[in-house]
């Protein structure tokens, strides 16, 4: 038998039965794990058990997408646990924002795959798409900019909206009954036009900042060293706070140009003040104040490996390695600090199949780190894969770029490598896609998920030109 993502153990029995609910639950101190569970499908009775409701979720799960795939039930014995506990994905509000209905879509896909963290990235350049109650200029002016001047992705209607808070609450409530802890993503100091927008006084130099149009790194970031600034990040993260009831907030921390900070005297006295050496070492210092400040409110933050550039980086900080250097993260790791892998080869999905193969993500190994030992590999949190969304501004279009490449990171999230198999994995991956495209998912069709060498590099180069009018 075979399931997506594969079990720890399976024990299969010669019978059969026609039972489809789970007839008895058991909640027993012998499964440590909170997340595993056994499930026990016999011809009279099937048989969850776990040491709590998160477990016997897991064993719905797997029962779900037995009932998906089987027309007689076998009769078997499931024993399982994840190998990663942070099995995440992410989607990307602000550049293109969708309904709640899609964004239900895509999480409750997600879940029948034992995802347990959706990471909402909700502020960019390009909008900032929260209300805010303390801050209600921001998410007036920060969520419109004029037009769609992305590579592959152009309008010149004006683009505007943002999420209120019954909205976010209610995502949030939808994941929590799914077993998905919701990461909302507050990127600083880079990354911050729609909020610099507004309030042009917290750059270095109090210049007009405009909402960005189209994708890229831009030099208008955060001024280090005002204080005005820090406050009014505070009062933003006081908000993110009260909406997302979990113990992490991401604070991003990538692709930050540091110019600015060079010729601010603000940031030059933070720097003289603190005994600060370069650029890189402030934004640690801004990085770990913020972070503290969440501390206080029993928040834990993940940053992006960006902020291993300087020295001081606090150690309680949770890394998500997406690109650069792999040594420093491992050896970040091999210190004793938790990352998380997503590297965007593969796991970056707006990207197309060409570029990022089904199967290039699926043979992604997390521990394959450059550098990583023992103790390092001891630290690999979990995976994640993100969707950006400069080039997607539909729904079928963000559904065709995860899935079925999602499938296979849910795989590599929760499956000891053992147990990986290509070969079987692709064979339910078409079972599944079939039934998920009868269900109104637009997976990708099996044509496009390995395209051939041949056709790779054209099609990549196509992707990064402008499509023509």
């Amino acid at each position: 038998m075979r399931l997506i993502p594969q079990p720890k153990s399976i024990e299969l029995y010669s019978e059969t039965t026609k039972l489809r609910e789970i007839t008895d639950f058991e909640i027993t101190s012998e499964i440590k794990n909170d997340e595993s569970y056994e499930l026990i499908i016999t011809s009279d009775k099937i048989t969850a058990r776990a040491s709590g409701e998160k477990g016997l979720h897991y064993a719905r799960v797997s029962l779900k997408q037995i009932l998906k795939l089987y027309d007689e039930i076998p009769c078997l014995k499931i024993k399982d646990e994840p190998r990663f506990p942070h099995r995440g994905f992410m989607i990307d509000c602000a550049r293109h924002m969708f309904s709640l209905d899609e964004l239900k879509k895509m999480i409750s896909t997600a879940a029948d795959f034992k995802f347990n963290k959706f990471h909402w990235h909700l502020s960019d350049d390009q909008g900032f798409r929260i209300e805010l109650e303390s801050l209600p200029e921001l998410t007036e002016k920060g969520s419109v900019r004029h037009c769609d001047n992305f590579r592959n992705c152009k309008s010149e209607k004006e683009y505007h909206g943002f999420y209120t808070k019954d909205q976010i609450r209610e995502i949030v409530e939808f994941c929590r009954y799914r077993f998905i802890d919701v990461i909302p993503e507050f990127d600083m100091p880079g990354h911050q036009s729609a909020l610099l927008h507004v309030f042009p006084q917290y750059t270095c130099k109090g210049t007009a900042v405009e909402v960005k149009t189209k994708e890229g790194i831009f030099k208008d970031i955060i001024c280090a060293g005002n204080l005005e600034a820090h406050a009014c990040i505070e009062k933003i993260l006081d908000e993110l706070c009260e909406l997302f009831p979990y113990d992490t907030v991401h604070i991003g921390g990538d692709e930050v140009p540091k110019n600015n900070w060079k010729s601010c005297g603000k940031c030059r006295k933070i720097m003289l003040d603190n005994g600060l050496k370069d650029e890189n070492e402030l934004q640690c210092w801004f990085i770990n104040k913020m972070a503290d400040y969440l501390k206080n409110k029993d928040k834990k933050c993940i940053v992006w490996n960006d902020c291993l550039k300087g020295k001081g980086l606090s150690q309680e900080l949770t890394i998500q390695h997406w690109m650069g250097k792999p040594q420093k993260s491992a050896k970040t790791a091999n210190n004793g600090q938790k990352i998380i892998m997503s590297p965007f080869m593969p796991f970056y999905v707006d990207y197309p199949y060409d570029m990022h193969p089904l199967r290039a993500v699926y043979s992604l190994e997390p521990e394959n780190l450059r550098g990583l030992n023992k103790t390092g590999k001891r630290n690999i949190k979990g995976v994640e894969s993100p969707i950006w969304t400069e080039f997607i501004n539909n729904n079928s279009r963000l559904e065709y770029m995860c899935f079925p490449r999602w499938f296979a990171v849910a795989e590599t999230g929760w499956t000891v490598k053992e147990n990986k198999n290509y070969k079987e994995f692709l064979s339910v991956c078409r079972k599944l896609s079939d039934i998920y495209k009868k269900n109104g998912l637009n997976v990708a069709p099996e044509e496009d998920w390995n395209p051939r060498i041949s056709e790779r590099l054209y099609k990549t180069l196509s992707f990064f030109l402008p499509k023509r009018k």
